[in-house]
C-alpha cells in the first residue's frame, strides 16, 4: 500500500516538473530578459535534480520492496516475460526428470554414481543433489541400473 501511495507522489511531482518545464517553453518563445533565463535556467536545474532523486528513491524501493502477487501492479512498472518463454521454460522443466534419469542411465555402465553426481550436479547443475539420489532410487526400484555402487580401485 505504501508503494502505490509512493508512486501517486511521483506522478503528482512528475506531473508538476512537466509543467514547469511547459512554463520554461512559453517563456522562451516570447521575449526574455536576462534574469528570467537565468530563473529559468535554475528552475531547470532543480528539476533536474528532483527527477535524479525520484529516480534513486524508486530504485532503492523497488529493491527494497517485495510485491506479492495479490496486490496489483502496474503494467509498466512489472517486466514479464512473455508467455511463450513461460511455456518454454515449464516444458522444460516438467521432462527434466526424465532427461536426467537418462543420462544416469546413459553414463551408469562406465562410471559410479559419485562420478556421475559430480558430472551431472555440480558440473552441468541439471539438478540438485537431492534430486539426483531420488532419481538414482528410482531407477533401482525399477531395476533399470545395479543396485551396486562401483568403486574405482587404486592400481
Amino acid at each position: 500500500m505504501g508503494l502505490l501511495k509512493f508512486l501517486k507522489g511521483l506522478k503528482n511531482i512528475n506531473s508538476r516538473i512537466k509543467n514547469s518545464f511547459k512554463k520554461i517553453r512559453v517563456e522562451i518563445s516570447g521575449k526574455a530578459t536576462k534574469q528570467e533565463f537565468k530563473d529559468l535556467k535554475i528552475d531547470t536545474e532543480k528539476n533536474k535534480e528532483k527527477i535524479a532523486r525520484l529516480e534513486g528513491a524508486v530504485a532503492v524501493l523497488m529493491s527494497q520492496s517485495q510485491v506479492s502477487k495479490s496486490q496489483p501492479v502496474s503494467i509498466s512498472l512489472k517486466k514479464s516475460r512473455p508467455k511463450i518463454e513461460d511455456k518454454i521454460i515449464n516444458r522444460i522443466r516438467r521432462s527434466k526428470r526424465g532427461a536426467v534419469m537418462e543420462e544416469i542411465k546413459k553414463l551408469m555402465p562406465t562410471m559410479s554414481i559419485i562420478e556421475i553426481k559430480n558430472i551431472l550436479v555440480d558440473e552441468k547443475g541439471l539438478c540438485s543433489k537431492a534430486s539426483y539420489y531420488r532419481y538414482v532410487e528410482s531407477l533401482k526400484s525399477q531395476s533399470q541400473v545395479s543396485s551396486e555402487t562401483k568403486v574405482r580401485q587404486k592400481a
